[in-house]
């Protein structure tokens, strides 16, 4: 009999959809002026990797990585854009997903504030995967050339 090992772990099953989604959002907002336009624009100063590259050096740091997924999770999610996400837009009607709120809710007021947020990320890592996948030559920033490579790995090259 086979079991079902998500619903044996569900914090299990949130932290990877987390990732998936973390990575799909990298993926395509950092090739792309727009996270669901899947025409690669790299070198377009409109492009999500030049919004992501806030020093302008033309690579990404961890941390540039990590404020850029965190504002791409949590705009998604703040329905009304005001900057501060309620426990209803976080979870969406699913309460497996208030834990996870509960853990980005550092001061316990019931909203997380964007600052929170990025803290939490910093904390939690979820960037330090991606650049670890994504870092091909191991330098500890993402070029273009591996923001595209590491695109084309999750959706397949550019049309």
């Amino acid at each position: 009999m086979k079991t079902n090992r998500a619903a044996a772990h569900p914090s299990r099953t949130i932290n990877i959809s987390a990732t998936a989604f973390a990575a799909l959002a990298l993926a395509g907002a950092l090739t792309t002026g727009c996270s669901t336009n899947k025409t690669l624009e790299p070198n377009s100063p409109a492009g999500g990797f030049d919004r992501a590259d806030t020093n302008h050096d033309g690579k990404l740091s961890r941390d540039e990585v990590n404020v850029f997924l965190v504002n791409q999770i949590f705009d998604s999610r703040d329905s009304n854009h005001d900057g501060k996400m309620t426990k209803e837009e976080w979870a969406g009607g699913d309460r497996a997903r208030l834990a996870q709120f509960n853990k980005r809710d550092t001061d316990g007021d019931g909203i997380v504030a964007k600052e929170e947020a990025i803290a939490y990320g910093r904390r939690r890592g979820l960037s330090k995967e991606l650049m670890a996948e994504a870092d091909k030559n191991h330098d500890g920033f993402l070029d273009r050339a591996e923001v595209q490579a590491y695109y084309a790995s999750r959706e397949g090259p550019a049309n």
